[in-house]
């Protein structure tokens, strides 16, 4: 189980690229090696189940996060690709993809390297947002024990969505145009 986590409060514009590589290297680059440190070991006993925690900002880019984002669409691609190439091995893959939920993570979002005063009050109404969401998330109990579900099943899927955003905005995204899907994202943020 792969779940390391690092994540940012400001926009894409106002954080350094040193920062940037900070959140690709414990989001993507952190489980990129431990699953090649475990992979030779699951290769040989020709099994194993490498889980993998994504968000829906994976799915979804999450304005004021655009590099947590980034990140973990990159691990979907990874993990992906992975659950192909590790399918000869009977090595299973899974991404867990939740949304928001009641824990102490928005209390270490990175801040801006460099503030642009032309975004203050969009990165002030994001962050107030996310906190609002985060506080009334749900129980993360309901994250462990999808995990503990995934790694007990017999035959695991790719992706499980975990939490009533992750369960909706990916659906939403899908059927609706990108000018009213990011009115309506605008709207949930309280962006003007």
């Amino acid at each position: 189980m792969n779940n390391a986590g690092q994540i940012h409060a400001s926009m894409i514009e106002e954080t350094s690229l040193e920062q940037a590589k900070e959140i690709f290297e414990t989001n993507f680059w952190g489980i990129v090696r431990l699953t090649n440190a475990v992979l030779p070991i699951m290769r040989q006993q020709r099994s194993g189940h490498i889980i993998n925690m994504s968000s829906v900002a994976g799915l979804i880019g999450a304005p004021g996060e655009g590099f947590y984002s980034a990140s973990k669409f990159a691990l979907e691609g990874y993990s992906e690709a992975l659950s192909v190439e590790l399918d000869p091995f009977n090595i299973q893959v899974s991404l867990v993809e939740p949304g928001y939920f009641k824990t102490n993570f928005n209390l270490t979002m990175l801040q801006p390297t460099k503030i642009s005063s032309d975004y203050d009050n969009v990165r002030d109404v994001i962050i107030s947002s996310v906190q609002g969401a985060i506080a009334q998330g749900d129980n993360p109990d309901k994250v462990a024990q999808a995990v503990f579900r995934i790694a007990s099943s017999s035959s695991p899927r790719l992706r499980y969505r975990v939490g009533y955003e992750a369960q909706w905005l990916p659906r939403l995204r899908a059927i609706l145009l990108d000018k009213l899907f990011r009115f309506g994202a605008r709207k949930r943020l309280n962006l003007p």
